[in-house]
């Protein structure tokens, strides 16, 4: 049995401190601090740090197999050890085959199930042609027969191998994910908007910056998020809009709950942190879809954490080539995508509590118990409670440290946060028991050790 002594827990925004024993990856008892302490073969001392139900990373592109060259299992199962993230959930779209059947789904797993480092879940998916085909009703039925936790769709995509959802397709679809209770999570952008002015600013010449933000326009995240809640309102399934960035966009969410659309929504830390001003002074390491907007935005995206109305944080993992694939003059030609999954939690501890945002509650329901309840995963990933994994994310809530490129473990060393200094560092994750990560020491876990987790919804 192992003990972790002196945890300082998050209870309904006070600290409590609590001995937690751990037996076969399990959490055994939790029994109050100062009690008689039971024996152990092992034990950790949480003292002065406090302990939160381990971090969950909903949306991530590890690209394994396929795009390994960016990223894959290893390296980013590895960044979120380091960030206290204990289970990752993996994105369909950017793997060779694509996740949009059951073989494909396996031939991933059989391929990435040696190399992680903590626990991971799966997004399935599902393309036009085979909506097209009808095999879309027997592959999603595959794939959730295999645990995924839902169904990945794109309003506008640039990947060959996973096009965009035109809207009786989509309809079609959402019927289906509706019959086998998957959340359908959609990447909202209208494709023809940002196809239009897109188009425009590069036949003007515009190379720079600003020429991308205005090309993927404001005005397409909200106009793609009206067209699937009025899909969703008329099938009743379950609908997740992705990576939230405009106010806009959030409103819509919000009228849609209040028609009691079963809508959930993230966001993601580069929206929380950066605006379109940061993006133009600081270029291409900024640049993701959608882009970064406003400062009315910013501000009205931390309302949403806090009101409720965003239920959810998440990092949209997606590591380019650093640094040829983020270094072209003309930006137009470089990858949208930054790496977040290590920096996530610290990035929110620092912005979020630090400086009177969040509280510790809001943060731990945010990054942990509002996703493992959405997706399935909950009470065996969540939650700090008896019978559930023992996984933990250990902090050392007051530390502060620098943000440098050399302690990245993604492949893409590279983030807008180099230099700056935080406060709020890791001091430790565990995983089912085990410890996978500690501070000063690193990596600490087994390669493999991590294992596929499946929804409980039937």
């Amino acid at each position: 049995m192992i003990r972790i002594k002196n945890a300082r827990i998050v209870e309904k925004n006070q600290l409590k401190t609590v001995n937690i024993y751990i037996e076969k990856g399990k959490i055994k008892d939790i029994m109050p601090g100062g009690e008689v302490l039971l024996p152990v073969e092992k034990e950790i001392d949480a003292k002065g740090k406090v302990v939160f139900p381990g971090f969950i990373d909903p949306h991530v592109h590890f690209d394994d197999p396929g795009f390994t060259e960016r990223e894959d299992f290893e390296t980013g199962t590895k960044s979120a050890a380091a960030g206290g993230i204990t289970t990752v959930i993996d994105m369909p779209c950017t793997s060779v085959p694509p996740v949009t059947n059951g073989p494909n789904l396996d031939y991933k797993l059989n391929i990435i199930k040696s190399k992680a480092y903590v626990d991971f879940a799966f997004w399935g998916g599902v393309t036009p042609e085979q909506v097209e085909s009808g095999e879309y009703k027997k592959s999603l039925k595959e794939l959730k027969n295999r645990g995924i936790i839902g169904v990945k769709f794109y309003t506008i995509s640039g990947m060959e191998l996973y096009p965009r959802m035109p809207v009786p397709n989509m309809d079609k679809a959402f019927r289906t994910a509706k019959e086998l209770d998957l959340v359908c999570a959609v990447h909202a952008e209208d494709h023809y908007l940002v196809d239009y002015y897109s188009h425009l600013m590069q036949e003007m010449g515009r190379e720079d910056s600003e020429s991308w933000s205005e090309g993927r326009t404001y005005e397409a995240e909200p106009e793609a998020i009206w067209s699937v809640v009025g899909i969703t309102k008329k099938v009743g399934n379950k609908l997740h809009i992705v990576h939230l960035s405009t106010k806009e966009g959030l409103n819509v969410i919000r009228w849609a709950k209040s028609y009691g659309v079963d809508a959930t929504t993230e966001t993601c830390p580069q929206y929380l942190i950066f605006t379109a001003e940061d993006f133009k002074k600081m270029g291409s390491i900024l640049k993701i879809a959608p882009p970064l907007r406003k400062e009315e935005d910013r501000e009205e995206l931390w309302r949403g954490l806090k009101d409720g109305s965003i239920d959810f944080i998440c990092t949209d993992h997606a590591a380019g080539k650093y640094p040829e694939e983020k270094s072209f003059p003309n930006v137009w030609k470089n990858y949208a995508g930054i790496p977040g999954t290590q920096l996530a939690v610290p990035t929110m501890l620092h912005y979020g509590y630090h400086q009177g945002r969040l509280t510790l509650n809001e943060i731990q329901k945010l990054m942990s118990e509002n996703t493992a309840k959405r997706y399935g995963l909950y009470p065996q990933k969540g939650i700090i409670k008896v019978g559930g994994d023992a996984d933990f994310t250990i902090v050392d809530l007051d530390r502060k440290w620098v943000v440098e490129p050399s302690k990245l473990e993604s492949k893409g060393k590279y983030s807008p946060l180099i230099g700056k200094e935080l406060t709020g560092q890791i001091y430790m994750t565990i995983v089912r028991g085990e410890v996978v990560y500690k501070e000063n020491k690193g990596i600490v876990g087994t390669k493999g050790y991590g294992k596929l987790i499946k929804t409980k919804i039937k």
